[in-house]
């Protein structure tokens, strides 16, 4: 028992237990701060030393084995809670150099009582608590501190500190924003010259050696300005197995040329001579079956391929319906009349797309607003231009004939356009004059039978033919004859009409 009284003393630096209880007699909870004496200040709730003293007065003297224990858990409490505090105040967890330790209390050393003119002075352990709650938890048995790493304690973190590295919502949102936008662009670019949507029109000769291999193809091609990224056509190339497509030779080349149509121009190995060029005249009027035999005619396509390719093939252009794609009429009306040149035994597809890329280059966007300001589509526009190139004799007269079209478009009593073009169109040969038996055909394209236009155009109509459905002339014109001199006469009423297809100027 004696050992134990020794360390508690030794610990708390007072000659005997009775000396504690003279300096810190019972107090209430209000009652703290310094002693009497004012020599002392402790901190901490005296209350609880005093209930501890009460509750072991009796067992000091009986030398009882649990008493050393509970002097342990009782400074070590205090010790852990002290160190804190000393932590938290940015002090080193190393005891200060004017504690003096002793082995045989190696385990209260942190506990000890600093020495103040022969008067114990302890650590503020109210403000220990307090700081504690400021700083988080003690975790692992470790005093939390500014030295401390990898927990939770430490200075309380700044307000409005934001961890380095880290984006802000609104600095994450613009990141996506402009990633996105360099993403979008790049594809629109890549995909411009994969696809030839917008190139400038360029027209270069390339020579492909014997024993070429793909990155000579591509080094050749932008060379010569055809492409822009030799990668992505190696890549493409490889996909499309282009190698074994490819022959030496000379190629003609231009920009209207996608990767797959360039790939297939150097299929068939022919070269940019004169005699393997032709030059092809198509004029306004003929229909897309007519075009098709022409340039089977003079060798560029067999007629059969294109009409495959025209029904089947799902060219990308904005004028295109893609819900038509299998109607072998869809794209009559789109193959633009002009002068083309051709390479003989070429690709259908390559082919109808020289066509759709001129109507693409003709139609214009101001095209496009005049017909929204009509209140038809483009698709109608053409449609009603490919009326008039059948119907009118000439350019000077195609505004009056777009004129009884809308007229009867718009019509009550003259829901029919009945124009004969459109029953010639589906008849199985052109005829002089039709019959009776041919305007009840039962066919939407009869419009002797049915209203308004017909599904498709009936013609290739040229640019003037399209201008006129664009700007008609302001009539009330519901009729009109062709008169026999060749130009066409145009009526108000049935009754004037009738009088002169029963008169003798009438060109039948």
């Amino acid at each position: 028992m004696s050992d134990h009284k020794e360390k508690f003393e030794d610990t708390f630096g007072l000659s005997s237990l009775a000396s504690f209880r003279e300096i810190y007699p019972r107090r209430s909870e209000s009652d703290k701060g310094f002693s009497e004496s004012g020599n002392t200040r402790i901190e901490d709730d005296l209350k609880f030393w005093n209930e501890y003293l009460n509750e072991i007065k009796n067992d000091i003297r009986a030398d009882m084995p649990e008493f050393d224990e509970e002097i342990k858990m009782t400074v070590n409490n205090v010790s852990g809670r002290r160190a804190q505090s000393y932590a938290a105040r940015g002090g080193s967890r190393q005891t200060p150099p004017d504690r003096r330790r002793t082995d045989e209390s190696d385990y209260y050393l942190t506990g000890r009582y600093e020495r103040d003119d022969g008067l114990t002075k302890k650590t503020d352990i109210k403000y220990t608590s307090s700081t504690r709650k400021r700083t988080g938890s003690n975790r692992g048995g470790k005093p939390s501190g500014s030295g401390s790493k990898g927990n939770t304690g430490g200075k309380p973190p700044r307000k409005g500190y934001r961890r380095p590295g880290r984006l802000t919502g609104f600095s994450y949102f613009l990141f996506v924003i402009i990633v996105s936008a360099i993403l979008a662009v790049s594809g629109w670019v890549m995909a411009n010259d994969m696809l030839a949507l917008n190139k400038q029109p360029h027209t270069a000769i390339v020579t492909i050696p014997d024993d070429f291999t793909m990155s000579e193809v591509s080094r050749e091609l932008k060379k010569a300005g055809i492409i822009e990224y030799k990668w992505l056509f190696n890549i493409f190339s490889s996909i499309a197995n282009a190698k074994e497509k490819i022959d030496p030779g000379i190629y003609e080349l231009d920009t209207t040329l996608d990767y797959r149509a360039i790939i297939s121009r150097m299929h068939f190995g022919a070269s940019a001579g004169p005699d393997d060029i032709i030059e092809v005249t198509l004029y306004e009027g003929k229909t897309m079956l007519e075009i098709f035999e022409t340039l089977e005619k003079y060798g560029v396509c067999k007629a059969s391929d294109l009409l495959e390719a025209a029904t089947n093939y799902d060219f990308d252009y904005d004028f295109l319906d893609s819900s038509t794609l299998g109607n072998e009429r869809r794209l009559e009306g789109y193959l633009f009349p002009d002068t083309y040149e051709f390479y003989l035994d070429d690709e259908p597809e390559d082919v109808i797309i020289r066509f759709l890329n001129n109507f693409r280059a003709k139609v214009t966007d101001e095209m496009y607003e005049q017909a929204e300001e009509l209140g038809y589509t483009m698709a109608e526009i053409v449609t009603i231009a490919s009326l008039i190139e059948k119907e009118t004799s000439g350019d000077d007269e195609s505004p009056y004939i777009a004129s009884v079209i809308y007229n009867r478009l718009h019509s009550y009593s003259y829901p029919y356009l009945q124009i004969d073009a459109t029953v010639q169109y589906v008849l199985p040969e052109r005829k002089d004059k039709l019959t009776d038996e041919d305007i009840s055909i039962d066919s939407p394209y009869n419009t002797y039978k049915y209203e308004g236009l017909p599904p498709t155009a009936i013609a290739n109509p040229g640019l003037a033919s399209i201008k006129a459905a664009l700007a008609p002339a302001d009539t009330d014109f519901y009729f009109y004859a062709l008169h026999k001199d060749g130009h066409h006469e145009f009526f108000t009423n049935a009754d004037d009409f009738d009088e002169f297809v029963n008169g003798a100027d009438y060109g039948g």
